[in-house]
């Protein structure tokens, strides 16, 4: 079901006005139905979902509490540093080398976000930014700037968007600006991405095993599955001549 904007009063940023003026089929969301449950698989569902809502929000916790531990005790309780001067940091460096294994099992992306919702925090001084989980906080990081943050905040809160619905919102906001899309790209996260399809196609008995499979595979199915290992190799082909110079 659409959500329909209801008028608003005139704010600075020209970019929240205008997305509140355009089309709301991005918002479109497809609702559940438990018309086809018994009686027992609903309870069941609504158990399901209650645990699911707990475990959401004891992993939010978690990640708002890391974040301000790490705001305060790594980066001396300097927001600025810890969005801006991050690489200046040994401590950092040395977090992100370790992410992803087997001495710290949170990746870097948690990290992140777990420092940048902090910085934030401190320093978007907003009541409807508080009032925002970290889920919706972390969709809002997308947007260029802190005033873009803070008015995007309210309305969130003012039409009660849901996750989904607050990614929408941003997409437009983002799309109305005219800001093109960046792929985030840093390299210890190129690095590790490779490492991981590496380790993963390289083995042995990964080989075996595809060996095993492409044997009855019909010939459309294998087809397919080469052309995509040639797109593959011609991607890399043309990163590793980036890497090279």
């Amino acid at each position: 079901m659409a959500t329909a904007h209801r008028p608003v009063r005139r704010r600075k940023s020209a970019v929240v006005d205008k997305e509140l003026r355009a089309p709301t089929d991005a918002l479109v969301v497809a609702q559940p139905t438990t018309t086809s449950l018994s009686r027992v698989q609903q309870k069941l569902v609504a158990e399901a979902l209650r645990r699911a809502e707990e475990a959401r929000a004891r992993v939010e916790d978690a990640l708002v509490e890391l974040g301000r531990w790490l705001l305060v005790n790594v980066f001396d309780d300097d927001a600025a540093a810890a969005l801006s001067g991050r690489r200046d940091n040994v401590v950092w460096r040395e977090l992100l080398d370790r992410a992803g294994g087997p001495t710290l099992r949170l990746g870097r992306r948690f990290l992140y976000v777990a420092v940048a919702i902090a910085a934030h925090d401190k320093r978007i001084q907003d009541d409807a930014w508080r009032l925002l989980d970290a889920g919706r906080k972390e969709v809002l990081l997308r947007l260029p700037d802190e005033a873009a943050m803070r008015e995007a905040a309210q309305h969130v809160v003012a039409m009660k968007l849901s996750n989904e619905k607050t990614r929408a919102f941003v997409r437009g906001l983002l799309a109305a600006s005219g800001a093109p899309a960046k792929a985030r790209v840093t390299l210890p996260r190129v690095e590790a991405s490779a490492r991981r399809l590496r380790e993963r196609f390289g083995s042995a008995s990964y080989r075996r095993a595809l060996e095993r499979t492409l044997r009855d595979a019909p010939d459309p199915t294998r087809n397919g599955v080469r052309k995509e290992l040639e797109a593959l190799r011609a991607a890399l082909d043309s990163m590793l001549a980036i890497v090279r110079g």
